[in-house]
């Protein structure tokens, strides 16, 4: 029998795979990886082993990881300091004889790719490939409940979506699929050995055809308006949005934790065609197309954003 680490296992993500795994007619163990062990205790089946990890405290991935043979390494959250922290696991993993190692990188990998997230990303990439370790590279674009619920659903009550993507194109991807993905590529790691997959959603738009979705959506007129990236983050510092990401900070209205250099950065990403990139990867692995955007914005229209963790299925 095989033991699966979540590592991350606390957040949405971490929780949405570990429902599939955990309901999955498989012969394999599980073991939830988490800053916040008291998060998980309370919830989760008697027969999973929920252990404290930090990304920033080696030592503590060397005990958590300890017995696992595949680590789903979830990509930390902390800007900047996501490459350490990303080495201590690979290394942790190594140390305690994990085989095979599934990332959760970005869409839109490429050294030119001016959004901060996917400098980070990138190099994790690169130290995978180095490491010596079987790796699946999961690179996931940017979520349809982000769109729908972030970007989209303000404008239902102002009538405009303000973005400094320009005409650029993306294709949002269902968290539930890339949920299903992870669990897929965790269950049978083998079979993804050395796969690099763009985990993308149905549809390449851009924010004229995703405003004229919200409006058929949300019933009212929804229009894009196109900035420079100087304006969105002057908009990010009136409604006390910080520049630079801090775990310590509280979240938004919107129930998120980002910061405006992140969010900005990977609109320009968008703009200049780095996440115009469109797979047929979810139904290459799962089996089943991915959700549309439509769908998820109609699905989730009338919920928070941080109220969103739904039983996958």
């Amino acid at each position: 029998m095989s033991r699966i680490v979540i590592s991350g296992a606390s957040g949405d993500l971490g929780r949405r795979v570990t429902a599939l795994l955990a309901n999955a007619d498989s012969r394999h163990e599980l073991t939830l990886v988490t800053r916040t062990p008291d998060k998980l205790a309370r919830r989760t089946p008697h027969e999973v082993t929920v252990r404290h990890g930090d990304y920033e405290d080696p030592d503590s991935l060397d005990s958590a990881y300890e017995g696992g043979d595949v680590l789903f390494l979830i990509s930390g959250l902390n800007l900047g300091r996501r490459i350490p922290e990303h080495r201590n696991a690979i290394a942790a993993a190594r140390r305690v004889g994990i085989r095979h190692i599934v990332y959760t990188s970005v869409g839109g990998v490429n050294p030119g790719n001016p959004a901060l997230s996917a400098k980070d990303h990138y190099q994790t990439e690169l130290d995978l490939r180095g490491s010596g370790t079987n790796y699946t590279i999961m690179r996931n674009s940017l979520y349809s409940e982000i769109v729908s619920k972030i970007l989209v659903a303000p404008a239902a009550a102002t009538g405009v979506i303000t973005q400094a993507t320009g005409t650029g194109f993306l294709a949002p991807v269902a968290k539930n699929d890339v949920a299903r993905c992870a669990a897929a590529c965790l269950l049978t790691p083998d079979r993804h050995a050395g796969a690099v997959y763009e985990i993308t959603g149905a549809e390449l738009l851009d924010f004229d055809t995703i405003a004229r979705i919200a409006s058929s959506v949300y019933g009212v007129p929804i229009t894009y308006e196109e900035v420079t990236a100087d304006q969105r983050l002057a908009f990010f510092d009136s409604v006390g949005i910080p520049r630079t990401y801090d775990p310590n900070m509280p979240p938004s209205p919107d129930g998120h934790m980002w910061a405006s250099d992140e969010l900005v950065s990977a609109e320009v990403a968008v703009a200049e065609g780095y996440q115009a990139v469109l797979s047929h990867h979810v139904k290459l692995i799962t089996g089943r197309e991915p959700e549309s955007l439509q769908s998820v914005m109609e699905r989730v229209k009338d919920t928070r954003y941080d109220e969103l963790g739904a039983a996958v299925s």
